[in-house]
């Protein structure tokens, strides 16, 4: 069949066709050409480029026709529309001949379309349906499955399973393309695994991404090989969807993380209760004697003020301790930088020196020179945290601390690199079992206290890095772990230095609305922010939409993230519909996104937050920036 267009003269064509022995039909239009192959299916298609190079839309219809994946299609056009080819190559077409005619080249290429059309295998029936093992296997395989020709790859059959994957029906996706679909993130991908499967034969587990009907990415592992179906060899192709499993593996890696956290919660607990018993001792003794001096008259404030002072410095000590557990809880997909690894060390280390304490003397040497490593402090505080756990559990519980000692080294080594060390005097690890210590599942502890995840995530969490996880141990006398990290080029940002609450400049004043369902967190707030601005609170947040509806004016808002009956986000939303010009004067007070939900909101929007337990001047600054940004 020759498809003509307004700028190719066919004629040479038709002529050289003749002399080959075939038979040329010319149709007048696209339209024609459509309805004529849906009649009867030609073998050899031939059309010319238009002006624009715009024959995409007949090259997918027609290999969309049910023998039209059977059919050679080459395009015909002048060298100034050379590089128009490309995008209907990849759409579907076979090859192309230019004008004016290389009467030899064309020949061989005309030939090379016949006899690419004449090995091509029969299409099935439409009403083909399979027997026996193939047609079971397919049609109740759990796995999405899918069968494709070996050239073009259009879908021969796909069972339930994969449709399901990908959201499309099957009908939408017989005699179509993974490329026709975009079922790929990249077509380098495909390309990738097509190359693999020419040189090996079968592709086996390839990782990729696939996008669905909707646009979701998938991740996916990639089966595929040669098999006979209905008779001719076609290529089958599984994928399970292994989004589930990447899900499975955050959750196990969270699940370990506070694992060992719980493995240390006594020791935590007891952290957490000594700084607080002198907080609450101090409080108590400033209270009582103000209101005692109050009431006489007399007296000196200078005592209150060091119990103040004291009770201030446990507080702090509190919230290092929560915050050293936050780092537990935090995804480990964040980003990669430049990490300081004494002080993820000393972090872990306030996690669980109360329990090395009753088991072994702790020795830390920390190299002068070491330079910051290229990772991440989350994970990098999971490993350490892991490791520690282990070389206390290598201990006896009920022996001499003075007897035992876990140490911890840094240094700096050869080729860029920064090593840790973690070491212990414990129980060491059986020669015969080193080989195993880092397979998922493997544990040396007792039932009921290890997963066998530990090692293993570690190790993963270690190479993910760049990093490498090396383990030597002599049995009875002890055990070494070394982490070998690549330093890091970049500088680690510096910490913000507070200054005194009383060298505070305040900005303009203004209206300020506190929301918490906390009153004495109210009051606290508003304690802050009363001698800057004027202050309401309240403790449900509904109470003041009727307020706001009604033009009640605010210059700023503080709202807590996550409450009773209405929450931040629920009355962001809301205040979004009733005075959208507010949304960006609200400041959310936050003691953590525990849900997936709060997590999503605060990537999401712009709003600046201020984390929980906090200290005056991060409040007043963070409100003082925010009403000079509103204006």
């Amino acid at each position: 069949m020759l498809v003509p267009s307004g700028s190719i003269d066919l004629t040479s064509v038709e002529r050289l066709m003749r002399q080959l022995g075939m038979v040329p039909t010319r149709v007048r239009d696209e339209e024609e050409a459509v309805s004529s192959f849906s009649r009867t299916p030609f073998p050899v298609v031939l059309m010319g480029m238009d002006e624009q190079g715009d024959r995409i839309v007949l090259v997918r219809a027609l290999r969309a026709s049910p023998r039209g994946m059977q059919t050679a299609i080459v395009l015909v056009a002048t060298p100034e529309q050379v590089e128009l080819l490309q995008p209907l190559l990849d759409a579907g077409a076979d090859d192309f001949l230019l004008l004016p005619l290389d009467e030899p080249a064309a020949t061989l290429r005309l030939k090379l379309a016949e006899r690419r059309s004449a090995e091509r295998p029969e299409p099935l029936p439409e009403d083909f349906e399979l027997d026996g093992l193939c047609a079971v296997l397919l049609r109740e395989s759990p796995l999405p499955t899918c069968i494709t020709t070996r050239e073009g790859n259009a879908f021969v059959d796909v069972n339930e399973a994969f449709t399901r994957l990908f959201g499309y029906s099957r009908e939408e996706m017989l005699w179509r393309t993974a490329r026709d679909l975009n079922l790929w993130e990249s077509p380098i991908e495909q390309e990738r695994l097509a190359a693999r499967m020419r040189e090996e034969g079968i592709v086996r587990g390839a990782e990729a991404r696939m996008r669905t009907k909707a646009g979701e990415l998938r991740d996916v592992l990639v089966y595929v090989g040669i098999a006979e179906y209905a008779g001719t060899p076609h290529i089958v192709s599984l994928f399970p969807d292994v989004t589930e499993r990447k899900q499975m593996q955050a959750r196990l890696q969270l699940a370990d993380r506070m694992a060992s956290v719980g493995t240390l919660a006594a020791g935590v607990a007891h952290e957490i209760n000594n700084p607080l018993a002198y907080v609450t001792a101090n409080l108590g003794y400033a209270h009582a004697e103000l209101t005692r001096q109050f009431e006489r008259g007399i007296g000196t404030l200078q005592p209150v003020c060091a119990a103040l002072g004291e009770a201030l410095q446990g507080a702090d000590r509190v919230q290092h301790i929560v915050g050293d557990l936050k780092t537990f809880s935090r995804e480990t997909q964040e980003k990669l930088q430049a990490v300081n690894v004494s002080k993820v060390l000393d972090s872990t280390l306030n996690l669980a020196s109360a329990e090395i304490r009753h088991r072994a003397r702790l020795v830390k040497t920390y190299g002068e020179d070491v330079p910051p490593v290229h990772g991440n402090h989350s994970r990098l505080g999971q490993v350490f945290l892991n490791l520690l756990v282990n070389a206390v559990q290598s201990l006896p519980s009920d022996g001499d601390a003075e007897q035992h000692e876990i140490r911890v080294r840094t240094r700096r080594m050869e080729g860029e690199r920064v090593s840790v060390e973690i070491s212990d005097t414990g129980a060491g690890i059986a020669p015969e079992l080193m080989g195993r210590i880092f397979d998922p599942f493997f544990t040396t502890k007792a039932p009921g206290t290890g997963t066998g995840l530990g090692l293993s995530i570690c190790h993963n969490l270690i190479t993910a890095m760049g990093g490498e996880l090396h383990v030597q141990s002599d049995l009875g006398r002890g055990t070494t772990f070394q982490v070998l990290l690549p330093s890091s080029r970049a500088e680690i940002t510096p910490e913000m230095v507070e200054a005194p609450l009383r060298d505070f400049a305040g900005g303009p004043r203004g209206r300020v609305l506190v929301i918490d369902d906390e009153p004495l967190l109210c009051s606290a707030v508003e304690r802050i922010l009363s001698p800057h601005h004027d202050v309401e609170f309240t403790t449900l947040a509904a109470e003041v939409l009727p307020r706001l509806e009604a033009g009640e004016r605010f210059d700023l808002i503080l709202c807590d993230l996550m409450m009773p009956r209405m929450n931040g986000m629920d009355f962001h939303a809301a205040l979004h519909r009733l005075r959208p010009e507010l949304t960006g004067r609200v400041i959310f007070l936050t003691g953590g996104a525990f849900t997936p939900q709060a997590k999503s909101f605060l990537e999401r929007v712009p709003n600046r937050r201020v984390e929980k337990p906090f200290n005056a001047r991060a409040l007043l600054e963070v409100t003082r920036e925010v009403l000079a940004t509103a204006g």
